[in-house]
């Protein structure tokens, strides 16, 4: 079977994809990671059929911050925190607005900084929030690499070859497309995971330690 997928540092043909409910690898401070649109459910499907992620578990998403006010619903002091790491690699845990309660859990929807020129690029150009899951099968590491990408996510031929015409998927084919394009950032560095956490009474609580320890969490929050 012939491979075809799309590598680019065009965000606004990376961008058009998502707008079609495809998905599209990019470079974040940590590792490549997997965008959907966050407002079309088959997108978010085929990205669970992508990663063979259980539909248990939901998925962080990120978006430039002229979005907050319509899609979260955020204390003073997350937009504090937030303010306080712009690009560094943090993942707060905040309350969606009712056009993202799909992507909730216990509440929460966990909000990823933009932590990469070209991941703040596509956010910017992008019609929705997107989600920002790591670039890997489920159970594996994430991808730092181009070469990682396309051995991970073979793809067959291209939609015209087969004659699909619905984004939706309709013929049953755009399933096996899953990934429609690469947004380029070379290859990455390893890193420390993104640090998870959420503010509670106060307090910073970490849900996954990482780059970004408590102590400087909690201190930011206090100045």
């Amino acid at each position: 079977m012939s491979s075809y997928l799309i590598t680019t540092q065009d965000e606004k043909l990376c961008a058009s994809y998502l707008a079609a409910g495809r998905l599209v690898a990019f470079p974040t401070g940590t590792s490549y990671g997997l965008a959907a649109d966050t407002l079309q459910g088959y997108a978010l499907q085929r990205l669970r059929n992508l990663k063979g992620r259980l539909k248990t578990k939901s998925f962080t998403v990120f978006m430039p911050a002229q979005l907050y006010d319509e899609f979260l619903e955020l204390t003073a002091s997350e937009r504090k925190i937030l303010q306080q790491f712009l690009d560094q690699p943090l993942t707060l845990l905040v309350s969606p607005s009712p056009r993202l309660a799909h992507l909730a859990q216990a509440g929460k929807i966990g909000l990823r900084v933009i932590d990469h020129p070209l991941m703040q690029k596509l956010a910017e150009a992008a019609p929705a929030p997107l989600t920002a899951t790591s670039a890997n099968l489920s159970g594996q590491d994430p991808c730092l690499s181009i070469a990682c990408l396309t051995e991970t996510f073979r793809n067959p031929l291209p939609d015209k070859q087969l004659a699909e015409v619905d984004p939706a998927g309709s013929s049953g084919t755009t399933y096996d497309l899953s990934l429609a394009a690469i947004l380029d950032g070379g290859e990455l560095n390893a890193a420390p995971s993104t640090t998870i956490a959420i503010i509670e009474q106060g307090k910073i609580r970490l849900v996954r330690p990482g780059s970004i320890s408590q102590q400087v969490l909690q201190q930011a929050l206090q100045v």
